[in-house]
């Protein structure tokens, strides 16, 4: 465990801004956890749990919490990245598949080029997903027809309420882009997971990867300082689509822009001379959610998720 007094909270988001936080705790062993109590005590504030920070929108300022960072299964004792667990096979309607283990804070590059090497399919709408499998878990991410929790077949998880315990299919909740334990929590915070990946034809999952990715870089700004999608595709529409419509596209506000790419990123011009701020990136979003609302009647929900001084 390593704690750090203060730290600025923009480095460790994707979109690159934000406050300080009253203290990081940094945990990469599961035996971190029996110290967490105490360390909580004594940093104070309320709790917010950060992977790789690729789905933020964190306030300016001093900011009343602290950030837990699960590092969980990020590196292996040598230093160098950790590998998942393969804990053995199991039957499944689509044939043999493959249990492994994996830590909360293993990135996700690194899972699916694990994955790709051994032709384990399942992960691939994850390509070009720059955050952790914590995070991946946290907002049932995925893309091209996959989603984490259908995947999962077990989580470890720490509450306050009852420590570091693992939880079955039957503990959690999962929806589009959503994620949630059925045990009451005032929060929780992801430490490993075991997946069931398909066994798939040799070089099919790295094709896939690939194709997925190639996809995703001709429509999405991938190279951009981005938190991913700011908004919900609404049922049987697009976000993007209806942004592109209501003229987001392009729109700027500071240092702060809807992609010229595709509307439903907001991005972070990192060289134009101002700082990034929050209120320049929420004003942005409350005008996108008037304009489509205006538009076409549609009330746009917020994907990325907003770090304020409340803790609701």
């Amino acid at each position: 465990m390593n704690i750090i007094d203060r730290p600025a909270l923009a480095p460790l988001t994707t979109l690159g801004i934000g406050g300080r936080a009253l203290a990081e705790i940094r945990l990469d062993n599961p035996e971190d956890c029996l110290r967490l109590p105490e360390a909580l005590a004594a940093a104070g504030g309320f709790v917010r749990v950060l992977g790789g920070g690729s789905n933020l929108l964190v306030h300016d300022g001093d900011l009343p919490f602290t950030v837990l960072r699960p590092l969980f299964g990020a590196k292996g004792p040598d230093g160098r990245p950790a590998e998942p667990d393969i804990l053995g096979e199991e039957d499944g309607p689509d044939g043999r598949r493959v249990l492994i283990r994996a830590g909360s804070g293993m990135r996700v590059p690194h899972l699916l080029a694990w994955c790709a090497a051994r032709d384990l399919a399942g992960l691939e709408g994850l390509v070009g997903v720059p955050g952790r499998l914590g995070g991946a878990v946290a907002m049932n991410a995925g893309a091209y027809g996959c989603s984490t929790a259908p995947l999962m077949r077990s989580l470890d998880v720490f509450t306050p309420e009852k420590g570091l315990h693992t939880l079955s299919p039957e503990g959690w909740k999962a929806a589009y882009r959503h994620f949630s334990l059925v045990e009451p929590c005032a929060w929780y915070m992801s430490v490993s997971v075991t997946l069931s990946l398909r066994r798939a034809k040799p070089g099919s999952v790295r094709a896939a990867m690939k194709e997925n990715f190639l996809r995703k870089k001709s429509g999405q700004p991938v190279h951009e300082h981005t938190a991913g999608c700011v908004f919900q595709n609404p049922e049987g529409q697009s976000a993007g689509r209806l942004l592109d419509a209501a003229g987001m596209k392009g729109r700027r506000r500071g240092a702060m822009f809807f992609s010229p790419m595709h509307a439903n990123f907001l991005a972070h011009d990192m060289k134009c001379g101002v700082p990034g701020l929050c209120e320049d990136a929420l004003f942005l979003i409350r005008e996108a959610q008037r304009a489509v609302r205006e538009k076409f009647g549609v009330e746009l929900v917020m994907e990325v998720k907003e770090w304020s001084s409340c803790p609701c």
